[in-house]
Protein backbone atom coordinates (compact mmCIF):
# COMPACT_ATOMS: atom_id res chain seq x y z
CA UNK A 1 0.00 0.00 0.00
CA UNK A 2 2.65 2.15 1.11
CA UNK A 3 4.78 1.70 -2.21
CA UNK A 4 1.32 2.33 -4.42
CA UNK A 5 0.84 5.61 -2.52
CA UNK A 6 4.51 6.43 -3.16
CA UNK A 7 4.28 5.23 -6.77
CA UNK A 8 1.10 7.90 -7.49
CA UNK A 9 3.23 10.64 -5.70
CA UNK A 10 6.06 10.27 -7.87
CA UNK A 11 3.35 9.79 -11.01
CA UNK A 12 1.72 12.60 -10.16
CA UNK A 13 4.64 14.99 -9.76
CA UNK A 14 6.09 13.70 -13.40
CA UNK A 15 2.99 15.36 -15.22
CA UNK A 16 2.98 17.89 -13.23
CA UNK A 17 6.52 18.54 -14.61
CA UNK A 18 5.18 17.45 -17.76
CA UNK A 19 2.35 19.89 -17.61
CA UNK A 20 5.28 23.05 -16.96
CA UNK A 21 7.25 22.02 -20.24
CA UNK A 22 4.34 21.69 -22.75
CA UNK A 23 3.50 25.22 -21.20
CA UNK A 24 6.75 26.61 -21.55
CA UNK A 25 7.86 24.72 -24.47
CA UNK A 26 6.54 27.47 -26.78
CA UNK A 27 7.59 30.63 -25.03
CA UNK A 28 10.97 33.34 -25.69
CA UNK A 29 13.94 32.42 -23.98
CA UNK A 30 13.57 35.85 -22.10
CA UNK A 31 9.59 34.87 -21.23
CA UNK A 32 10.99 31.50 -19.88
CA UNK A 33 13.39 33.15 -17.59
CA UNK A 34 10.98 35.32 -16.13
CA UNK A 35 8.63 32.49 -15.62
CA UNK A 36 11.33 29.91 -14.09
CA UNK A 37 12.57 33.18 -11.68
CA UNK A 38 9.15 33.50 -10.77
CA UNK A 39 8.36 30.00 -9.70
CA UNK A 40 11.26 29.63 -8.17
CA UNK A 41 10.48 32.44 -5.72
CA UNK A 42 7.14 31.35 -5.16
CA UNK A 43 8.58 28.08 -4.45
CA UNK A 44 10.71 29.24 -1.86
CA UNK A 45 7.25 30.86 -0.14
CA UNK A 46 5.51 27.64 0.18
CA UNK A 47 8.55 25.73 0.90
CA UNK A 48 9.55 28.16 3.82
CA UNK A 49 5.18 27.76 4.64
CA UNK A 50 5.04 31.19 4.18
CA UNK A 51 8.24 32.33 6.32
CA UNK A 52 9.59 33.70 3.64
CA UNK A 53 8.00 36.33 1.70
CA UNK A 54 9.51 37.75 -1.70
CA UNK A 55 6.87 40.34 -2.76
CA UNK A 56 7.41 40.85 -6.32
CA UNK A 57 5.96 43.68 -9.38
CA UNK A 58 5.34 42.04 -12.45
CA UNK A 59 4.59 44.32 -15.77
CA UNK A 60 3.84 43.65 -19.10
CA UNK A 61 1.81 45.14 -21.89
CA UNK A 62 -2.46 44.76 -21.52
CA UNK A 63 -3.48 40.83 -22.20
CA UNK A 64 0.21 39.18 -21.55
CA UNK A 65 -0.89 36.86 -19.39
CA UNK A 66 0.16 38.34 -15.77
CA UNK A 67 -2.81 36.58 -14.27
CA UNK A 68 -3.21 33.57 -16.20
CA UNK A 69 0.97 32.83 -15.73
CA UNK A 70 0.30 33.71 -12.23
CA UNK A 71 -2.38 31.10 -11.73
CA UNK A 72 -0.29 28.70 -13.62
CA UNK A 73 2.03 28.85 -11.23
CA UNK A 74 -0.64 28.71 -8.42
CA UNK A 75 -1.80 25.62 -10.13
CA UNK A 76 1.26 23.71 -10.05
CA UNK A 77 2.59 24.41 -7.15
CA UNK A 78 -1.10 23.91 -5.56
CA UNK A 79 -0.92 27.55 -3.46
CA UNK A 80 -4.02 29.04 -3.01
CA UNK A 81 -4.89 32.03 -5.11
CA UNK A 82 -6.93 35.41 -4.10
CA UNK A 83 -7.37 38.27 -6.62
CA UNK A 84 -7.75 42.30 -6.24
CA UNK A 85 -8.23 45.09 -8.36
CA UNK A 86 -6.29 47.99 -7.59
CA UNK A 87 -8.32 50.54 -9.72
CA UNK A 88 -10.61 50.19 -7.19
CA UNK A 89 -9.14 50.87 -4.29
CA UNK A 90 -10.18 54.07 -2.49
CA UNK A 91 -8.43 55.32 1.11
CA UNK A 92 -9.64 54.25 3.89
CA UNK A 93 -12.18 56.59 5.40
CA UNK A 94 -13.55 57.31 1.85
CA UNK A 95 -16.40 56.26 0.08
CA UNK A 96 -15.51 52.99 -2.12
CA UNK A 97 -13.45 49.77 -2.03
CA UNK A 98 -11.03 50.00 0.73
CA UNK A 99 -8.08 47.99 1.12
CA UNK A 100 -9.49 46.78 4.27
CA UNK A 101 -12.16 45.52 2.33
CA UNK A 102 -10.63 44.06 -0.65
CA UNK A 103 -8.32 41.76 1.49
CA UNK A 104 -11.52 40.17 3.72
CA UNK A 105 -11.50 36.91 1.48
CA UNK A 106 -8.28 36.55 2.98
CA UNK A 107 -10.38 35.53 6.35
CA UNK A 108 -10.99 32.38 4.46
CA UNK A 109 -7.29 31.30 3.75
CA UNK A 110 -6.57 29.75 7.10
CA UNK A 111 -2.83 30.22 8.14
CA UNK A 112 -1.85 28.31 5.05
CA UNK A 113 0.42 30.26 2.17
CA UNK A 114 -1.86 32.57 -0.11
CA UNK A 115 -0.64 34.77 -2.90
CA UNK A 116 -2.63 37.90 -3.13
CA UNK A 117 -2.49 39.21 -6.88
CA UNK A 118 -2.85 43.09 -6.75
CA UNK A 119 -4.10 43.73 -10.60
CA UNK A 120 -4.14 46.98 -12.32
CA UNK A 121 -1.53 48.32 -9.62
CA UNK A 122 -0.27 50.67 -12.39
CA UNK A 123 -4.03 52.28 -11.83
CA UNK A 124 -3.36 53.84 -8.38
CA UNK A 125 -0.45 56.19 -10.31
CA UNK A 126 -3.27 58.91 -12.08
CA UNK A 127 -1.64 60.58 -14.90
CA UNK A 128 -3.55 63.21 -16.54
CA UNK A 129 -5.97 63.82 -13.73
CA UNK A 130 -7.09 67.45 -13.59
CA UNK A 131 -7.07 66.85 -9.75
CA UNK A 132 -3.74 66.15 -9.59
CA UNK A 133 -3.69 66.61 -5.54
CA UNK A 134 -6.48 64.30 -4.90
CA UNK A 135 -4.78 61.73 -7.27
CA UNK A 136 -1.75 62.21 -5.44
CA UNK A 137 -3.43 61.52 -1.78
CA UNK A 138 -5.50 58.62 -3.11
CA UNK A 139 -2.62 57.24 -4.18
CA UNK A 140 -0.26 57.98 -1.29
CA UNK A 141 -3.24 56.56 1.03
CA UNK A 142 -3.47 53.35 -0.45
CA UNK A 143 0.32 52.45 -0.67
CA UNK A 144 0.43 53.32 2.87
CA UNK A 145 -2.13 51.09 3.83
CA UNK A 146 -0.08 48.11 1.59
CA UNK A 147 3.13 49.28 3.34
CA UNK A 148 1.40 48.58 6.90
CA UNK A 149 -0.18 45.05 5.43
CA UNK A 150 3.18 43.65 3.93
CA UNK A 151 4.94 42.89 6.63
CA UNK A 152 2.11 42.96 9.06
CA UNK A 153 1.68 39.25 10.77
CA UNK A 154 -2.15 40.60 10.98
CA UNK A 155 -4.31 42.84 9.18
CA UNK A 156 -7.88 44.61 9.87
CA UNK A 157 -10.54 43.71 7.30
CA UNK A 158 -14.01 44.43 7.24
CA UNK A 159 -16.29 41.49 8.11
CA UNK A 160 -20.20 40.56 9.03
CA UNK A 161 -22.35 43.39 9.78
CA UNK A 162 -20.51 46.15 9.71
CA UNK A 163 -17.80 45.21 12.27
CA UNK A 164 -13.96 44.75 11.76
CA UNK A 165 -11.67 41.79 12.58
CA UNK A 166 -8.20 40.81 12.53
CA UNK A 167 -6.70 38.59 10.18
CA UNK A 168 -3.13 36.24 10.07
CA UNK A 169 -1.36 37.85 7.12
CA UNK A 170 2.26 36.46 8.19
CA UNK A 171 1.92 34.06 5.33
CA UNK A 172 0.57 36.03 2.06
CA UNK A 173 2.73 36.76 -0.75
CA UNK A 174 1.66 39.95 -2.38
CA UNK A 175 2.38 40.17 -6.48
CA UNK A 176 1.53 43.80 -7.88
CA UNK A 177 1.11 43.61 -11.47
CA UNK A 178 0.16 46.71 -14.08
CA UNK A 179 0.90 47.38 -17.97
CA UNK A 180 2.28 50.75 -16.36
CA UNK A 181 1.35 52.16 -20.22
CA UNK A 182 2.38 49.19 -22.21
CA UNK A 183 6.57 50.31 -21.29
CA UNK A 184 9.20 47.25 -21.65
CA UNK A 185 12.02 46.16 -19.49
CA UNK A 186 10.41 48.62 -16.20
CA UNK A 187 13.48 49.37 -13.53
CA UNK A 188 12.97 50.03 -10.01
CA UNK A 189 14.13 53.83 -10.84
CA UNK A 190 11.62 54.09 -13.37
CA UNK A 191 8.30 52.67 -11.11
CA UNK A 192 10.01 55.39 -8.16
CA UNK A 193 9.26 57.95 -11.35
CA UNK A 194 5.67 56.32 -11.75
CA UNK A 195 5.14 57.46 -8.05
CA UNK A 196 5.57 54.62 -6.27
CA UNK A 197 7.31 55.70 -2.71
CA UNK A 198 10.90 54.09 -1.81
CA UNK A 199 9.55 52.72 1.37
CA UNK A 200 6.95 50.36 -0.76
CA UNK A 201 10.02 49.55 -3.13
CA UNK A 202 11.95 48.74 -0.46
CA UNK A 203 9.61 46.11 0.69
CA UNK A 204 8.83 44.64 -2.74
CA UNK A 205 12.01 45.17 -4.47
CA UNK A 206 11.99 42.53 -7.36
CA UNK A 207 10.24 43.25 -10.78
CA UNK A 208 9.60 40.87 -13.15
CA UNK A 209 8.49 41.87 -16.73
CA UNK A 210 6.68 40.12 -19.35
CA UNK A 211 6.11 40.34 -23.38
CA UNK A 212 3.80 40.39 -25.59
CA UNK A 213 1.99 37.21 -26.14
CA UNK A 214 3.40 35.42 -29.22
CA UNK A 215 0.95 33.21 -31.32
CA UNK A 216 2.16 29.86 -30.45
CA UNK A 217 1.36 31.36 -26.37
CA UNK A 218 -2.14 32.58 -28.10
CA UNK A 219 -2.81 29.16 -29.51
CA UNK A 220 -1.56 27.42 -26.58
CA UNK A 221 -4.31 29.74 -24.32
CA UNK A 222 -6.85 28.69 -26.57
CA UNK A 223 -5.81 24.99 -26.27
CA UNK A 224 -6.15 25.06 -22.79
CA UNK A 225 -9.63 27.00 -22.90
CA UNK A 226 -12.33 26.02 -20.16
CA UNK A 227 -14.83 28.65 -21.96
CA UNK A 228 -13.84 26.35 -25.53
CA UNK A 229 -14.63 23.00 -23.82
CA UNK A 230 -17.45 24.30 -22.28
CA UNK A 231 -18.85 25.28 -25.56
CA UNK A 232 -17.94 22.00 -27.34
CA UNK A 233 -20.50 20.04 -24.66
CA UNK A 234 -23.16 22.71 -25.29
CA UNK A 235 -23.03 22.18 -29.16
CA UNK A 236 -22.51 18.37 -29.36
CA UNK A 237 -22.56 18.56 -33.09
CA UNK A 238 -19.62 20.98 -33.72
CA UNK A 239 -16.25 19.13 -34.22
CA UNK A 240 -13.37 20.08 -31.92
CA UNK A 241 -10.51 20.18 -34.37
CA UNK A 242 -12.01 22.16 -36.92
CA UNK A 243 -13.56 24.63 -34.35
CA UNK A 244 -9.59 25.18 -33.28
CA UNK A 245 -8.36 25.51 -36.14
CA UNK A 246 -10.75 28.27 -37.49
CA UNK A 247 -10.11 30.19 -34.21
CA UNK A 248 -6.34 30.28 -34.42
CA UNK A 249 -6.11 31.17 -38.00
CA UNK A 250 -8.18 34.27 -36.88
CA UNK A 251 -5.54 34.91 -34.07
CA UNK A 252 -2.79 34.33 -36.84
CA UNK A 253 -4.19 36.94 -38.91
CA UNK A 254 -4.88 39.58 -36.53
CA UNK A 255 -1.78 38.75 -34.38
CA UNK A 256 0.07 42.30 -35.17
CA UNK A 257 -2.85 44.54 -35.00
CA UNK A 258 -4.00 42.90 -31.75
CA UNK A 259 -4.14 44.97 -28.46
CA UNK A 260 -6.59 42.78 -26.77
CA UNK A 261 -3.79 40.17 -25.83
CA UNK A 262 -4.95 37.08 -24.02
CA UNK A 263 -8.53 38.19 -23.87
CA UNK A 264 -9.17 37.93 -27.73
CA UNK A 265 -9.20 34.36 -27.44
CA UNK A 266 -12.29 34.62 -25.13
CA UNK A 267 -13.81 37.04 -27.78
CA UNK A 268 -13.58 35.42 -30.69
CA UNK A 269 -14.62 31.63 -28.75
CA UNK A 270 -17.89 34.28 -27.69
CA UNK A 271 -18.40 34.91 -31.25
CA UNK A 272 -17.66 31.40 -33.46
CA UNK A 273 -20.40 29.75 -31.11
CA UNK A 274 -22.30 32.09 -31.15
CA UNK A 275 -22.92 33.19 -34.74
CA UNK A 276 -22.88 29.14 -35.10
CA UNK A 277 -19.95 28.16 -36.37
CA UNK A 278 -19.41 30.89 -38.91
CA UNK A 279 -17.35 33.77 -37.84
CA UNK A 280 -16.25 35.36 -41.48
CA UNK A 281 -13.34 37.49 -41.18
CA UNK A 282 -15.61 40.67 -41.06
CA UNK A 283 -17.20 39.40 -37.90
CA UNK A 284 -13.10 38.62 -36.61
CA UNK A 285 -11.91 41.98 -37.41
CA UNK A 286 -14.61 43.75 -35.54
CA UNK A 287 -13.01 41.91 -32.29
CA UNK A 288 -9.30 41.54 -33.42
CA UNK A 289 -8.45 45.10 -35.11
CA UNK A 290 -8.44 47.33 -32.09
CA UNK A 291 -6.85 51.09 -31.92
CA UNK A 292 -4.64 51.19 -28.92
CA UNK A 293 -5.25 53.93 -26.28
CA UNK A 294 -4.54 57.04 -26.29
CA UNK A 295 -2.42 58.43 -22.64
Amino acid sequence: QYLNKNKRLIIKKQNKINLKEKNMSHKSEVQKQQLSEMNKVMAIFKNSDGLIRPHFILTGPSGSGKSNSIQMLCDELEISFIEINAAQLTKEGTAGNSLSKALAPLGNSGDKPTICFVDEFDKLFISGNNNCSLAHETTNGVQNEFLKVLEASKATVAGDYGKYVDIPVKKVLFIFAGAFNGEENITIDRLREFGIKTEFIGRVGLVYNLQKLSVEDMHSILDKSHLFDTYLKLFPTAVKEEAAANIKEFITSSYENNTLGARLVNTLIHQYFIKGGKLGFEEAKQVSFQKPLEF
